[in-house]
């Protein structure tokens, strides 16, 4: 089986309490929130995940150095996803 892998840039903002609000500039409703680096970044593979398994056209991806940061804390990360998979645990499923 072939795999559709994508990877987006994804901005982490810290909150405080190390949580994390991510979001995707790229991808329309792309945001989650997740507690320590490790859970944000596997809240936003899914949230990726979620927001294009079902989708034929995909949005273009952004190059990391192109997107502005707020000078907050926040950091720009590339994020994965394998919507191949995603599809498969999410029969009839739709956003």
């Amino acid at each position: 089986m072939k795999h559709r892998i994508v990877t987006y840039p994804a901005i982490f903002r810290p909150l405080g309490n190390d949580v994390y609000v991510i979001n995707f500039p790229d991808i329309k409703g792309g945001i989650t929130e997740g507690q320590g680096l490790r859970e944000a970044m596997k809240m936003a593979a899914d949230t990726l995940a979620s927001r294009l398994y079902n989708k034929t056209d995909l949005p273009q991806s952004s190059k990391i150095s192109e997107v502005e940061v707020p000078n907050d804390g926040s950091f720009v990360a590339p994020v994965s996803a394998d919507l191949t998979e995603a599809a498969h645990a999410r029969i009839n499923y739709r956003i």
